[in-house]
């Protein structure tokens, strides 16, 4: 029994324009790109077509060779292939960055009580829902 071909979703086939799309911006021919990562042109050819889904390591190794966050792969002109758990950390993220964020953060963690870090978060789910 053979493989079963990969379904080509509209993602794979943004990812795969905008590897092409930085790899020429960064100068670099197919070619180029194959040596570094040490695969065929064909399957550089087909990683940016869309034809063949790029794996989550391989997508990390063209964001480094390419000199970009993987980020830049994923996420550009205004789409994103996100799910709401990705938003919620999004949304994590950008609070902690905040100075009040961080504070409440390492003081909740300086917070030895399981118990008493329990009865913090009743307090504030309670206060949030209240508004």
């Amino acid at each position: 029994m053979g493989r079963r071909p990969q379904r080509v979703e509209e993602v794979d086939l943004r990812v795969g324009r905008e590897i092409a799309r930085l790899r020429r911006k960064a100068g670099m021919r197919q070619l180029d790109l194959a040596v570094h990562l040490n695969v065929s042109v064909q399957l550089v050819r087909k990683y940016e077509c869309g034809r063949i889904r790029v794996g989550s390591s391989r997508l990390a190794a063209i964001a480094s060779v390419l000199d970009v966050p993987i980020a830049a792969l994923v996420d550009h002109d205004g789409w994103k292939y996100e799910s709401v758990a990705s938003r919620e950390l999004a949304e994590l993220s950008a609070f902690l960055a905040t100075n009040e964020g961080t504070a409440l953060n390492m003081a909740f963690q300086r917070i030895k009580s399981v118990q008493v870090r329990r009865s913090l978060l009743a307090l504030v789910r309670a206060y949030s829902q209240s508004f």
